[in-house]
């Protein structure tokens, strides 16, 4: 499995803490939240690793997903 970046890691873990997070301006958000996480592109990466899929402006963490953002935390 790829070893996701620092960015990835961090919209990975706010994606397994929340279940999904929001598009908003070209940015991704955690609900209700006022800071952005990452950006789109980081996002579109995430879905092509398996990590995330998009449904109607939300992306959601996958299984595959769950697996990267745990396994940085055992390190």
């Amino acid at each position: 499995m790829k070893t996701p970046s620092p960015g990835m890691r961090r919209a990975l873990r706010q994606a397994q803490l929340y279940g999904h997070l929001l598009v908003r301006n070209d940015r991704l958000y955690y609900p209700g939240g006022s800071h952005p996480i990452c950006s789109i592109q980081l996002a579109r990466e995430m879905v092509r690793s398996g990590w995330m899929t998009k449904q109607e402006g939300e992306y959601e963490i996958t299984p595959d997903g769950q697996l990267a953002a745990e396994s940085e935390f055992s390190r």
